[in-house]
């Protein structure tokens, strides 16, 4: 048995490729769902949508600080894995999610895979860095998007356990795409995603991201994620969202729509880690609203530009980016994170090591 571990969007979609390339090899498999994002939008959505099983359990661990949700996250987990007793746990990303169930197997010496291990920020002060670091150290077998992330595991002296796979969010992403690619694009719309804590901490915080919606003068569309909505209630601030012109705000969406809406952008404003990755994919350039080098390749080539929206020199650098962006051709876009078969190597890679 082979059980994956996910709590979120981006996981979810990571999960997708490799679950169905093990399902075509004959590997029985099942899925634990730590409950992370609890919103049906911003999770059994993706399940339909993706084709892959519902988990055949909840663990109902979000909510709370970083410390319970992992806590929460651990003992469910823990549980799970001493009564199904499966022969390789795989993890995806950098979440809670992702190192409780790091500390779990270590403990319970269960052969543990990390997909999309490596990447770096090179910040402590990201708990996200954190969460990485911990299972990438964990695991038993690393599988890179890129080859910037071999060379950071390289420098932290676990090359031999890494593999460069490349990026199997983009596998999710060309079968996805290549159905609505000849979708009218609108060349007007700017796409946001808005959910980190943050950006949704405080009060200040929360206005100067609305001060840059409005400033961007373009129409701004929102899928806006459960937490911002609430933190805009509880701030006073949702009636000045809903008063901004150039705002469309919408319920969240799934990976089909997320997709249809990232071909019809110009440009992407997130504070995502993996949407501003698939901003790449997409052919629309990205504004990232945190103060961390996300990507590096895509920053050195000025794919990826940071705003403190805070700060009005970084504002007004951050308005020229979009003010010159427009939709990049497929033969145009950045290629650092594979050909699409990440899911196949990672089955190869697997078997050559003797976990499945």
């Amino acid at each position: 048995m082979i059980t994956h571990i996910v709590g979120n969007r981006p996981q979810f979609i990571k999960l997708a490729p490799l679950y169905h390339a093990l399902e075509k090899a004959g590997y029985e498999q099942n899925i634990i769902h730590s409950g992370q994002h609890y919103d049906e939008n911003m999770s059994d959505v993706f399940f339909e949508e993706l084709g892959i099983p519902a988990p055949y359990v909840n663990l109902q661990a979000g909510g709370g600080s970083h410390a319970q949700m992992t806590a929460k996250a651990m003992v469910g987990i823990e549980q799970e894995l001493a009564d199904k007793k499966p022969a390789l746990v795989v993890l995806y990303g950098d979440t809670n999610t992702t190192m409780a169930g790091a500390l779990v197997t270590s403990k319970l010496c269960i052969p543990t895979a990390h997909v999309e291990a490596g990447p770096r920020l090179h910040s402590k002060q990201n708990p996200e860095e954190c969460n990485r670091i911990v299972t990438d150290h964990l695991s038993d077998i690393l599988f890179c998007p890129d080859e910037l992330s071999v060379r950071n595991l390289r420098a932290e002296g676990l090359h031999e356990k890494a593999h460069m796979t490349g990026d199997i969010m983009y596998d999710t992403y060309l079968e996805i795409s290549d159905k609505i690619d000849r979708m009218p694009q609108d060349e007007k719309m700017i796409l946001m995603t808005w959910h980190r804590q943050e950006n949704t901490s405080s009060k200040e915080r929360m206005e100067s991201i609305l001060n840059l919606v409005e400033c961007l003068g373009e129409k701004v569309v929102c899928p806006l994620h459960p937490r911002t909505r609430k933190c805009l209630t509880e701030y006073g601030l949702w009636q000045r969202a809903q008063g901004i012109e150039n705002f469309e705000i919408i319920e969240p969406v799934g990976y089909v729509e997320m997709v249809t809406l990232m071909q019809k952008a110009k440009l992407i404003l997130t504070d995502s880690g993996g949407v501003s990755k698939e901003s790449s994919f997409a052919g629309a350039k990205c504004l990232f609203m945190m103060d961390v080098d996300v990507w590096e390749d895509l920053a050195q080539i000025d794919w990826i530009h940071k705003v403190n929206p805070q700060k009005e020199d970084s504002l007004e650098t951050a308005l020229s980016f979009a003010r010159k962006a427009k939709r990049i051709p497929r033969e145009e876009r950045p290629r650092f994170y594979g050909d699409g078969h990440a899911a196949d190597k990672m089955v190869q890679a697997l078997r050559e090591g003797n976990f499945i």
